[in-house]
């Protein structure tokens, strides 16, 4: 069974890089067999049950994996990794990609230190700031800022920055 998986393993790298052009569907139907033969085999040797056990799980994780990877082929958003694999065969590790952190903008609007204070807030706390844009931020403010104006009968809004439950909040202060 160990032996079978390794090879159905093996199939499904090539397979999956490029090498070879049909799946092995006939080896994977061989090997389902094994498993469904000997999960139902009653093991009293806890050792060799454990071996057992991790060999059906392993199967199973395989084929979770090769399913996911089938469904990206035939939805067409699949891309085979032929850099990767020459570098893994040359003896080298491919390059790692530094973790990038969303793009803080330099705003140079009258809302500049609301918006570097919301962003360095939402940030110290975890939060997301991916869908934080300073243009629609402003044109919102400006919005929020001139009905205030007129609901309370108000010269100017401040916007301050507060954490409330752990989360970001962003209050109005009317001033007169």
């Amino acid at each position: 069974m160990e032996k079978k998986l390794g090879e159905l393993r093996a199939a499904y790298d090539k397979y999956f890089s490029g090498i070879e052009r049909i799946e092995p569907t006939g080896l994977r139907n061989e090997v389902q067999r094994l498993v469904r033969r000997i999960s139902t085999l009653p093991i009293t040797n806890t050792a060799v049950k454990f071996k057992k056990d991790n060999l059906i799980a392993q199967y199973n994780s395989y084929n979770l994996y090769w399913n996911k990877i089938l469904r990206q082929i035939e939805d067409g958003t699949y891309s085979r990794d032929l850099f990767k694999i020459k570098l893994k065969d040359m003896g080298m590790t491919p390059p790692q990609r530094p973790k990038q952190e969303p793009p803080t903008p330099s705003p140079a609007g009258k809302f500049d230190s609301v918006f570097k204070e919301l962003v360095s807030t939402k940030k110290r706390l975890g939060e997301s700031t991916n869908n934080l844009n300073y243009k629609t931020f402003e044109e919102n403010l400006g919005k929020q800022s001139e009905a205030i104006k007129k609901k309370f009968k108000v010269s100017n809004v401040d916007f301050i920055v507060e954490e409330k439950g752990g989360k970001t909040v962003l209050k109005a202060v009317p001033k007169k």
